[in-house]
């Protein structure tokens, strides 16, 4: 509930960390303004604290703070190959969690518990974790990618091989945004065209329905007449948003993750149904929610985990209203549980197993609950994972 004495509380509540019961049983923390944030599952050492056990309230990612991390980008299939990039405010990368795939970017294949520099990363505009590669773009428009190439999810021409140190991603110019899906990649250009690469057998570079194999350069996304203003990527499916406010999809349709009113699959773009004025999109492995521009959002794909705060836990394949999150900040998804900033607070809801959800406890909620108070810009939840981070 906003109040004006919230900015007064945090600043007071500043360099401790609070305790308190809510009425669901859970628990609320208040945390120092600088601290970046995380707990849930921690297999691979994905928190980010020197640790790999499972944490169900939020605690620091060692050596940063929320003035340096400009954003975080999560990753990984699950909570055994979790891992995050994060870009600091000075242009430079740090990546932490599963490493076996050279997902790191630091030149080894062990995981790593802290955060450690990408080598090679300097002037970074903008970050993206995949399944099990990264993705990097400078102010130049240059990108860079590593991790792995089973898919040529790398853009280097190549495929079946990794890169434990950033390579370039071939044929691209004046990039300004970059995704990451399970196994293909996502970059939006300056003249406001969609290029993809990496797997595409379920649709998802949006290059045809008869391009269903692997493609390691990347080729533009096919059937978009207006020019897109942002892209998303699921696990198997992708989004844009055009300058119009319009939504389009393409890739798997299996839990209506398209939000064309059916479940199959396309790989080409197509309407999102019902959705116009759209502010932003946000996908989750296979569920995403889109904010309007009168504050208002909408959320589609795979509900069974209560994604969508309904008691039957439906999966839709059109947009449904998620009244709940009516003026929310931003919204960031995952698998099975989602986060939201409201008035600088984080919720959670969705699946609990792991503590993801913050609250002191590991049971699910279909509700939001309140994880951290205090003064947050951001959240970032992995691909398919079960931890959550807030900076």
């Amino acid at each position: 509930m906003p109040s004006s004495r919230r900015p007064r509380r945090a600043a007071l509540l500043a360099a401790v960390v609070l305790t308190g019961v809510l009425a669901n049983g859970g628990v609320t923390h208040a945390a120092s303004d600088t601290d970046v944030l995380s707990w849930g599952a921690d297999n691979s050492g994905q928190l980010g604290n020197g640790t790999t056990a499972d944490r169900w309230s939020p605690g620091p990612v060692a050596s940063l703070t929320r003035g340096d991390t400009a954003q975080l980008a999560a990753g990984g299939t699950g909570d055994d190959d979790a891992f995050v990039v994060a870009r600091l405010s000075d242009g430079t990368v740090r990546a932490w969690g599963h490493n076996s795939l050279g997902q790191l970017g630091e030149g080894t294949r062990g995981d790593q518990a802290v955060p450690n520099t990408v080598v090679g990363l300097t002037d970074i505009a903008g970050v993206a974790a995949g399944g099990g590669h990264a993705l990097a773009v400078d102010k130049r428009g240059r990108v860079q990618a590593w991790g792995d190439n089973n898919f040529g999810q790398l853009g280097t021409n190549r495929t079946g091989d990794v890169a434990t140190t950033p390579v370039p991603v071939q044929g691209l110019v004046s990039a300004k945004q970059v995704a990451a899906g399970c196994d293909f990649s996502l970059a939006l250009l300056e003249d406001g065209t969609v290029w993809a690469w990496g797997r595409g057998s379920r649709g998802q570079r949006g290059q045809g329905d008869g391009d269903l194999s692997a493609d390691a350069v990347p080729q533009p996304v096919t059937g978009l007449d207006e020019e897109v203003a942002q892209v998303a990527a699921g696990c198997h499916h992708a989004l844009a948003r055009t300058v119009s406010g319009k939504v389009y999809a393409w890739g798997d349709n299996l839990y209506g993750q398209l939000g064309n009113g059916t479940t199959t699959g396309s790989g080409t773009p197509v309407r999102v149904r019902q959705l116009s004025g759209v502010r932003t999109v946000v996908a989750g492995a296979d569920h995403n929610f889109a904010i309007l521009n009168d504050n208002t959002v909408y959320g589609w794909g795979a509900g069974g985990s209560g994604q969508f705060l309904e008691d039957d836990a439906a999966n839709h394949n059109a947009p449904v209203p998620v009244d709940a999150l009516t003026g929310v900040q931003e919204l960031a998804a995952g698998r099975d549980h989602d986060l939201a900033l409201f008035d600088r607070r984080v919720t959670a809801w969705g699946a609990g197993g792991h503590g993801q959800l913050g609250d002191g406890t590991n049971v699910s909620r279909r509700r939001p609950v309140t994880s951290v108070r205090g003064s947050f810009e951001h959240v970032a939840v992995p691909l398919g994972g079960d931890s959550s981070f807030a900076y």
